[in-house]
């Protein structure tokens, strides 16, 4: 009778070793391949709304959607900038007039964190009186609202009120299955109101669309650069990027849609690169003007017609 051969103990550990080290090896790879994925997803994701985007410009002569107007709006409007786009719920505010999010469907809610409930008056509507959302004929699915790598957003009450970053309430986003889930931390981007497709004063085309940072994105606060200076560092910002690595994709860049329709990966500061030339109050010019790129090279004001909001 022939004796069966057995695996010796130090047979057993070289082979639980190489598997443990293979482990090693291929983990970081598939995290990283993972990353690259939902990166490519967002970016799928952005082209879609791009198209949304372009599609309504050309029903509006050009012009991407801007909220209709408040009294107040209109006179900064006549004034020469464009003001309180967060008003309707942010960006919330273009897909949904019904933001409930995780509160109770009251008026006004009971309890829970909500979006926006139309003017005084709880009157689902815009200030004109229209109570159609400016984009819910342009988009086919608002699950596009979300981004696959975005882990948190930051709910820092309604968007007309202030906050810092480190008392605000951590939100896991979800995607909207309706109207009443569209609501500013089921969104995982910002948006640039106040350009045209076709702007004759601007050279090339900006970024107008994209991922969002966990700050708030509202008018000159948007990105880390320009509010909560005191967290920072617990947030991981880097000055080069504008974003942090609690944001979407980390601290190291976004995916943007352009005002010609296209979507790209932008490694570089958003306000400081694509929005060059900008004049601060001291009559400075600030950003990088080298590329061309910048909103305000032709017409050094036009970035007042423009919000940031999120």
């Amino acid at each position: 009778m022939t004796a069966r051969r057995a695996f010796t103990l130090i047979e057993l550990l070289v082979v639980i070793a190489i598997i443990a080290l293979l482990i090693g090896i291929l983990l970081p790879a598939l995290g990283k391949a993972r990353d690259t994925a939902r990166v490519a997803q967002c970016l799928s994701g952005e082209r879609q709304m791009a198209l949304a985007f372009t599609t309504y410009a050309h029903d509006q002569k050009d012009w991407y959607p801007i909220m209709p107007f408040s009294n107040g709006m209109r006179q900064a409007w006549n004034d020469g900038y464009l003001a309180n786009q967060q008003i309707y719920g942010g960006v919330a505010g273009l897909f949904s007039l019904f933001q409930i999010g995780d509160a109770q469907p009251t008026l006004p809610p009971s309890n829970g964190d909500f979006g926006y409930f139309g003017v005084p008056g709880f009157i689902r509507a815009y200030a004109d009186g229209q109570t159609t959302p400016l984009m819910e004929s342009y988009v086919s699915s608002l699950e596009t609202l979300v981004c696959a790598s975005d882990r948190e957003d930051r709910y820092y009450g309604h968007q007309l009120q202030q906050g810092d970053y480190q008392d605000a309430r951590s939100k896991l986003p979800q995607a909207p299955g309706g109207p009443q889930d569209v609501v500013s931390y089921n969104i995982s981007y910002l948006y640039l109101v106040g350009l045209r497709a076709d702007d004759p004063v601007v050279i090339k085309p900006v970024a107008m669309w994209g991922d969002e940072t966990n700050s708030r994105d509202v008018s000159t606060s948007a990105w880390w650069g320009g509010v909560n200076t005191r967290y920072h560092e617990q947030v991981g910002y880097r000055d080069d990027t504008g974003y942090a690595e609690v944001d979407n994709h980390g601290a190291g860049g976004a995916n943007f849609t352009f005002s010609d329709g296209h979507a790209e990966w932008v490694s570089k500061n958003i306000p400081y690169w694509l929005y060059a030339a900008e004049i601060d109050t001291d009559g400075d010019t600030i950003g990088d003007q080298s590329n061309g790129q910048g909103l305000n090279l032709i017409d050094p004001n036009r970035s007042d017609k423009t919000f940031t909001t999120d």
